[in-house]
């Protein structure tokens, strides 16, 4: 699947934002459970920048450009000049050389466009999302296994080959090498036992959301309530 989004992430050699996360996703049966890869074509999402900004902490170098086009750690000073229009934003995977592949990653973002936006004739992500309005495009591919073969031949086949890989020799210090799908499968499980972690500023405005929305907090997360004193929407509580 491709899904382009409001525009966040750099071209390769540019200083404006004209592409989105644009993440491509891709899932086939195999054993003891699914392949599933799910990535955005930026070198991280908007909601990683969001954590850092909340955290008052610098992002690690690589991750997004100043107005300028130069790298930058300010994950509040990028965020703010995404939403303003003034120039930078998340880089492509690869970065911002070529010599580490961003001209991959930003052929990548092209693909999911060229699946998503463009053969639907909707939105390109520079496009997406003005005046407040949508426009995000999505393409979908489905692929009947039975055409290729006997479809549970083929599950077994890929599923030899991702034990193959987790079999595979480890690097110096490494003692695991994950397949795609396995970290969700162990994080889905550990969420359904043990809940969701969530930073105190994200509390924070979602208790303003359900003040806002005159919601019953305590039905959710009982006597809970951050110590934030100022809420999203401009008001106290």
């Amino acid at each position: 699947s491709f899904t382009n989004s409001e525009a966040i992430t750099v071209p390769t050699f540019g200083k404006t934002v004209m592409l989105g996360t644009n993440p491509i996703a891709c899932a086939m049966p195999a054993e003891p459970y699914p392949f599933f890869f799910d990535a955005s074509t930026s070198v991280v999402t908007r909601g990683k920048l969001e954590i850092y900004n909340k955290a008052g902490k610098p992002m690690p170098e690589g991750w997004a450009l100043d107005k300028n086009g130069l790298p930058s750690t300010d994950a509040a000073d990028v965020l703010k000049n995404i939403v303003g229009k003034a120039g930078g934003g998340i880089m492509p995977l690869g970065g911002s050389s070529e010599t580490l592949g961003s001209h991959k990653g930003y052929g990548f973002a092209m693909l999911c466009e060229i699946f998503s936006s463009i053969l639907s004739l909707g939105k390109t992500s520079n496009h997406a999302m003005q005046g407040g309005k949508g426009g995000i495009c999505h393409g979908f591919i489905a692929i009947n296994p039975n055409l290729f073969g006997d479809p549970e031949a083929i599950k077994a086949a890929l599923s030899k080959f991702l034990q193959e890989l987790r079999d595979s020799p480890k690097a110096d210090g490494q003692s695991r090498i994950y397949t795609h799908g396995e970290k969700e499968v162990a994080a889905v499980e550990d969420r359904m036992k043990n809940g969701i972690p969530v930073d105190e500023n994200t509390m924070a405005e979602l208790l303003d959301v359900c003040d806002y929305l005159q919601m019953d907090w305590a039905a959710y997360f009982g006597d809970y309530r951050p110590g934030r004193q100022e809420d999203m929407f401009g008001g106290n509580y």
